[in-house]
């Protein structure tokens, strides 16, 4: 199985990991958010059993990229310290638009059952992560998508979560 660590950063970051093979479609292990912008990432990064484990066995990692669009007349630059800090700590990571979390809306996220409590950022990651598996026309992940796959749904939130960790903010 391959990792999938999905990251929403921003002074709060939301983050969710996964796994998925050639076979089995996209599934969620573990997911939560970190305060405190770059600081609170870092030491995430450092001390959580869920980074160490991503760390240790590897995988692919999206995070949403900080594109000033104009949109926001002072826009909050923090992402791009963390993202500063993915260079560094996972180089070669996938960065995704923000306009990609439009292809996962929140009825999709219901439907999936990956609506998690909170202000939203860890579900935020989760639409990046299925965005990234739709972009890289991962097979079983768009069967599982299009209800094709009824075993995903059965397993969902069955499976081990990362040493049971849940770092939620709410």
């Amino acid at each position: 199985m391959t990792l999938l660590l999905s990251i929403d950063p921003g002074k709060s970051t939301g983050w969710s990991v996964w796994e998925y093979d050639a076979l089995t479609p996209l599934r969620h292990l573990a997911h939560g958010t970190t305060p405190d912008g770059l600081r609170g990432f870092l030491q995430w990064w450092n001390t959580s059993w869920t980074a160490q484990h991503f760390r240790t066995y590897g995988g692919d990692l999206v995070a949403e990229d900080f594109i000033l669009d104009g949109r926001t007349l002072i826009p909050n630059t923090m992402p791009l310290e963390i993202l500063g800090a993915l260079e560094v700590l996972w180089p070669g990571y996938a960065r995704q638009r923000n306009v990609m979390k439009a292809h996962v809306t929140d009825d999709t996220l219901k439907h999936l059952g990956l609506w998690w409590k909170g202000k939203g950022h860890d579900r935020d990651s989760a639409r990046h992560a299925i965005a990234f598996m739709k972009v890289r026309r991962h097979a079983p992940t768009l069967r599982w998508l299009s209800g094709r796959d009824v075993t995903q749904t059965a397993h969902q939130g069955d499976v081990t979560q990362i040493a049971h960790e849940r770092e939620e903010n709410e």
